[in-house]
C-alpha cells in the first residue's frame, strides 16, 4: 500500500500546487451547448442527453409523490436506525438555519430628518436543489440543500436528482437513488425530478414543459455541473462552484495521532482529487499519523481514491511556528479547517489569526465528520480558495436583502430630505444629467 507516499514538506518547500485554484475551462465546452438545446428545446433537450449520459429513456421525469413516500416509508421500516439519524440530521439543520435567518433583520431608520431608509429580508419564490447520484449517492446532501430553503421560506421547491430505476423495473417510470428520495420525502419536498448533471441544471435555470425554472439553484455536483452552475449564474442565482473536497488540519502534541489519520483519510475517501493536509510543530506527531493511516489503509488497493488523494494531493508540513501555520492556512483558504489543539493560548492566537475557510472545528472533539452530518452546519462549502470571498451554503442564498426608502416630505422636519435633494442636484450636474438634477430642483421648487 502506499500510505507512506504522504509528501512531508518543511515549510519554506511547499510545492505551489498544494495552492492551486481548480479552473473548469475543459467542462465549458462541452457544457455550454447542453444548456443551449435545453433551453430551446425543452424536456426534448433534457431526454436527448438523458439517453446520452444517463442511459434513460424516460417518458416524464416527475416521479410520483407516492413513489417518494414510500421510499420514505421503506426506509423507516426497514433501516430505522439510518432514518432516526437523518431525522436527526433535518432537525439539527433547520435549527441553525432558522437561527441564521434570525440574523437578517428588517428595519427603518430614520438617516436624517426625512430621509428615512429601511432593509427588508424577502425570500425567494422557487429555489432548485440538485444531489448528485453516482456509486455513493450523497443523500445527506439532500438535507442540507433543502433545510436552508425551507427555513428561509422559499415558497416553491424543486428538487433534481439522476435516474435510476424503478423498484418495479418498469423503466418507463421516473425514479431517483430510493435513499436521496427518502431524505427528500423526510424533508418536506414536493416536487422531484429525475434529471441528472448540467442538463438539470439548465432545466431548473430556463423551465422546461414539465420543469419549472426557478430563482436560485443550490447542491454539489461534478465538473460538468458545477460548469453548468457558473454559466446560467446572473439568470438565477447559485450557492457557490464547489470543487474536490478539503481538510486542512493544524496540530499539535496534544492530538490523537488516530483521530488525525482518521479525519485524513474521511476527506481523502471522497475522490482521487480530494485533499488532506496537516500542519504541525512536532515531527513526532507527524510520524505517529503516517503510522496510523498505514494501520487504517493497510486492506486497501493502491488504486484506492484515499490512497490516490494521499499521494497525490495531500501533504504533511512541518512548521517552526504557529504563525507560519496560520499564514499558510489562511493563503490555502481551505473548505474544512480543523484546530487540533487543547484549549490555551496556541488555540486561541489561532482563532483570532485564521481567517479564510469554509467552517472551523475548534478542537479535539469537533471532527469534521459533524460538520459532515449532525452539527446543525451546511457541509456545502467553499473549496478551491474561494473560502478567501465567500461562505458556505445557507439560508442567506435563499434570501433578498431589498432596500426601502420612504420621506418625510409631510413631516414637521424635512430639513434631512431637502439638503438631500440639494445635494443630488448637485451631483447631478456635475455628472452632466440634466434631468435627475430637475427630478431633485422640481420637489425644492
Amino acid at each position: 500500500m502506499a500510505a507512506h507516499k504522504i509528501p512531508v514538506y518543511e515549510s519554506g518547500k511547499i510545492p505551489e500546487s498544494l495552492f492551486s485554484i481548480r479552473r473548469l475551462d475543459d467542462a465549458l465546452a462541452t457544457v455550454t451547448d447542453i444548456l443551449e438545446q435545453v433551453r430551446i428545446r425543452g424536456d426534448e433537450g433534457v431526454r436527448t442527453f438523458a439517453k446520452k449520459f444517463d442511459r434513460a429513456n424516460p417518458v416524464s421525469f416527475e416521479v410520483s409523490t407516492d413513489d417518494v413516500r414510500a421510499a420514505e416509508k421503506k426506509l423507516k421500516e426497514t433501516k430505522p436506525t439510518l432514518y432516526k439519524a437523518l431525522c436527526h440530521s433535518r432537525d439539527l439543520a433547520m435549527q441553525f438555519a432558522l437561527r441564521q435567518k434570525e440574523s437578517f433583520d428588517t428595519f427603518e431608520v430614520e438617516l436624517t430628518p426625512g430621509i428615512i431608509t429601511g432593509q427588508k429580508i424577502i425570500p425567494v419564490d422557487r429555489a432548485g436543489v440538485y444531489v448528485p447520484g453516482g456509486r455513493f449517492p450523497l443523500f445527506s446532501s439532500v438535507i442540507m440543500g433543502v433545510m436552508p430553503a425551507r427555513a428561509a421560506g422559499v415558497n416553491s421547491l424543486i428538487f433534481c436528482s439522476p435516474p435510476a430505476l424503478h423498484p418495479s423495473g418498469d423503466m418507463s417510470r421516473p425514479y431517483c437513488d430510493e435513499q436521496i428520495l427518502a431524505a427528500a420525502s423526510l424533508c418536506g419536498v414536493e416536487r422531484v425530478f429525475a434529471v441528472g448533471g448540467a442538463q438539470a441544471i439548465a432545466a431548473m435555470a430556463y423551465g422546461t414543459q414539465t420543469i419549472p425554472a426557478v430563482n436560485v439553484i443550490v447542491g454539489p455536483g461534478n465538473k460538468y455541473v458545477a460548469a453548468a452552475k457558473r454559466l446560467v449564474y446572473g439568470e438565477v442565482g447559485i450557492d457557490l462552484l464547489a470543487g474536490p473536497s478539503e481538510v486542512l488540519i493544524i496540530a499539535d502534541d496534544s492530538a490523537n495521532p488516530a483521530w488525525v489519520a482518521a479525519d485524513m483519510l474521511a476527506q481523502a475517501e471522497h475522490d482521487v482529487d480530494a485533499q488532506a493536509i496537516l500542519i504541525t510543530q512536532s515531527r513526532e506527531l507527524s510520524s505517529a499519523v503516517i503510522k496510523e493511516i498505514e494501520v487504517l489503509t493497510v486492506d486497501l488497493d493502491e488504486s484506492a481514491p484515499a490512497i490516490q488523494s494521499l499521494s497525490g494531493n495531500s501533504a504533511i508540513i512541518l512548521v517552526e511556528t504557529l504563525k507560519e501555520a496560520a499564514e499558510i492556512a489562511n493563503r490555502k483558504a481551505p473548505e474544512h479547517l480543523e484546530l487540533a489543539l487543547a484549549p490555551g493560548k496556541d488555540r486561541n492566537f489561532l482563532e483570532k489569526t485564521l481567517r479564510n475557510y469554509g467552517s472551523l472545528f475548534i478542537g479535539h472533539g469537533a471532527a469534521e465528520i459533524l460538520g459532515d452530518y449532525t452539527a446543525g452546519l451546511n457541509h456545502t462549502l467553499p473549496t478551491s480558495g474561494s473560502a478567501r470571498f465567500t461562505g458556505g451554503l445557507s439560508v442567506r442564498h435563499f434570501l433578498k436583502t431589498v432596500t426601502t426608502l420612504r420621506t418625510g416630505s409631510d413631516a414637521q422636519d424635512d430639513s434631512g430630505w431637502k439638503t438631500s435633494l440639494a445635494a443630488a442636484e448637485e451631483i447631478a450636474r456635475a455628472e452632466g444629467l440634466t434631468f435627475h438634477a430637475r427630478a431633485a430642483r422640481c420637489r425644492l421648487d
